[in-house]
């Protein structure tokens, strides 16, 4: 919900191109989560005392690749943007924090192997990579009239 939320503030920023590469792109790698889960299917490690109940499969973890996916998309455009430098350095690494510590949370608490979250951290950088660069390749073709 909140990728789709901000798709449209960059609708109504008339930058409809860059809301609508957010959005796509958010939905299109939680999509590849979801299939890597049932392609690897790799079970949940086994814990005596867990803090939390967690169902389904195990890699990649889906905390680790969503924020990763997320917060590193942010990061991505502020990178892009005119905004100060020393602002931009303290936002992306308030950003990389987030995401180091939403995925450190998944092994401490037990549901998924370091592999699963490094995995899905690894995944969801790459897929914000390579999403951008496709938008940024997308805007600098050539126009051709019909």
């Amino acid at each position: 919900p909140i990728a789709l939320l901000i798709g449209l503030w960059f609708g109504f920023q008339k930058r409809i191109a860059l809301g609508v590469w957010f959005f796509f792109s958010i939905l299109l790698g939680e999509f590849t989560l979801k299939s890597l889960k049932l392609l690897v299917v790799r079970p949940r490690p086994v814990t005596n005392g867990e803090l939390v109940f967690a169902h389904g499969f195990s890699f990649p973890s889906g905390h680790a690749l969503a924020s990763a996916l997320f917060y590193g998309s942010l990061a991505l455009l502020l990178c892009c943007s005119n905004a100060n430098n020393r602002i931009k350095t303290i936002i992306a690494v308030v950003l990389l924090f987030w995401i180091v510590l939403m995925s450190y949370d998944r092994v401490y608490l037990g549901v998924h192997y370091p592999s699963d979250v490094l995995g899905g951290f690894l995944l969801g950088i790459a897929w914000s990579c390579c999403s951008l660069a496709l938008y940024l390749g997308f805007l600098k073709r050539p126009y051709k009239a019909a």
